[in-house]
């Protein structure tokens, strides 16, 4: 459904409202299996036409830009022959981050061409068209990975005349830069209006604050909540640990794998993209990344000053590759990096999501490729097809080993076959997670090269020299009982 079919749909809705009486508000019926929102609660057909109804004819419901519609046909473009794998995926991202930033009598529904019309109960124009363009945003930066808002449009409805739907076109780019500078106004009331757009707690653009309400109708009140207040220390420090990694056909740990962490107060700590799971600004991921990075180049600087040589795995995020804004200072880092240090470092790709196009990741590593010796990307550990990887410039896979020891004989079988697969992509694999003696000799057996987690070592502030581990220093270590895992 194109613009030109929203208005006619709505203009439709208008004239029959001069013949009838705007009818009740319906309630609302589950969603039925398939549809990309499974359990959601909205109307059906029919009572959707009742509830748009409901809104549009109220006086100046219009008038102040509450109907909204979101073209995706710019990603459907840019995905091109990846669109019909990706289109659900899309759609359910897509109904996520709509059902998060609505209200309960907001709606949305999809159009027949995969656009998305939103309709907006009580925030006004502005408000309405920055929850939009935030979508549109997380959307793009998911599924495209780059700063391409100046590509999307938001189209409001902004009046009636003569019978005909006017509609105004803004693009989200212009949308959020715009709201940015209200973003550094802050205010001590707890009371945020529906209608005002404020900066998240993350740093990211400014969005509808969302309320609960008492009461229905158009007379409603927000319900003012008491907030939880912690300081930044009791939600975790953020930092980087070096895993040591164990080559196994050249029997000495050569390499230390890089990994962001997240310690709690009470010194235990997430690791890998779990410990970035609460960091969703760009900007913030950058930091992290940039400090990782730099910090491992001077601690392979000072091995090196020192005759020592070591290999070292960085970890950067897909957020920070993917836009413009973010990438071009992550390189210039690498740019300074010294020519005879970059045949040490390897970079550990963290936060791809699945399904990223195959065009794109060659992009991104043709950006990368020369400032590092290898380039690894972390995967789920299950077994799947890797020959999209192949070409593309990366250089092998990093899959952590699920914790759960009464299923490692299953896990041993499916290593064998995720091994198998990624050797017919030429690639390398590294396993980590591996936590007993017994799992490091399938992952042997199996044909890995490197493998890392707490019975090879655990992490570490700081990486150590390279040191030979052959197997009888492994089983004597198991028997020893060193701490660093059992049998």
């Amino acid at each position: 459904m194109s613009i030109d079919s929203v208005r006619r749909l709505l203009r439709r809705w208008f004239r029959q409202a001069e013949a009838t009486v705007p009818p009740r508000a319906p309630a609302a019926v589950q969603r039925p299996a398939g549809d990309g929102r499974p359990g959601a609660s909205v109307p059906e057909p029919h009572r959707l036409e009742q509830r748009l109804w409901r809104l549009l004819m109220q006086p100046a419901i219009a008038s102040t830009g509450r109907v909204h519609l979101i073209d995706l046909s710019m990603m459907r473009e840019c995905l091109g022959v990846n669109w019909p794998i990706l289109r659900q995926r899309v759609f359910a991202a897509a109904d996520t981050l709509i059902d998060r930033s609505l209200t309960r009598n907001d709606i949305s529904f999809r159009t027949s061409a995969d656009d998305y019309v939103l309709v907006f109960a009580s925030l006004d124009r502005h408000a309405a068209a920055l929850v939009c363009a935030r979508i549109a945003q997380e959307l793009l930066q998911l599924f495209l990975g780059d700063d391409r808002l100046a590509d999307i449009r938001v189209s409001t409805a902004v009046g009636v005349v003569d019978g005909h739907i006017q509609f105004e076109h803004s693009f989200a780019k212009v949308l959020m830069a715009s709201a940015r500078p209200q973003a550094d106004r802050r205010t001590g009331d707890r009371t945020v209006s529906a209608t005002t757009a404020t900066a998240a707690g993350d740093g990211s653009p400014p969005m509808p604050a969302p309320l609960a309400y008492a009461g229905e109708g158009e007379g409603k009140t927000p319900l003012v909540l008491r907030q939880l207040k912690l300081s930044p220390d009791d939600s975790g420090r953020f930092g980087v640990k070096y895993r040591p990694v164990w080559d196994i056909g050249q029997m000495v740990i050569s390499t230390y794998m890089g990994v962001p962490v997240r310690s709690f107060p009470d010194g235990s700590f997430a690791e890998g993209a779990a410990a970035l799971n609460s960091v969703t600004d760009a900007v913030e991921i950058l930091k992290l990344d940039a400090d990782a990075l730099v910090g491992s180049v001077e601690i392979l600087h000072g091995l090196f000053r020192s005759k020592s040589r070591l290999l070292m795995s960085v970890p950067v995020c897909f957020d920070t590759l993917a836009a413009r804004r973010t990438r071009q200072p992550f390189l210039e880092i690498c740019q300074s990096i010294p020519d005879y240090l970059r045949r040490f470092l390897i970079f550990e790709l963290l936060r791809f999501p699945p399904g990223v196009p195959t065009g794109r990741l060659s992009e991104l590593l043709h950006e990368v490729r020369p400032y590092c010796r290898w380039s690894f990307m972390q995967m789920d550990f299950r077994q799947q097809s890797f020959s999209s990887l192949a070409g593309t410039g990366l250089s092998g896979i990093t899959m952590a080993m699920p914790g759960d020891r009464s299923a490692e004989p299953r896990l041993m079988e499916e290593m064998n076959a995720i091994v198998t697969l990624a050797e017919r992509a030429g690639l390398m694999i590294c396993v980590t997670g591996l936590s007993t003696t017994s799992m490091v000799v399938a992952a042997r057996a199996a044909g890995v090269r490197l493998v890392a987690g707490n019975r090879i070592g655990l992490p570490q502030d700081r990486p150590r020299a390279m040191k030979r581990l052959d197997w009888p220093n492994l089983y004597r270590e198991d028997d020893e009982g060193d701490g660093q895992g059992g049998s």
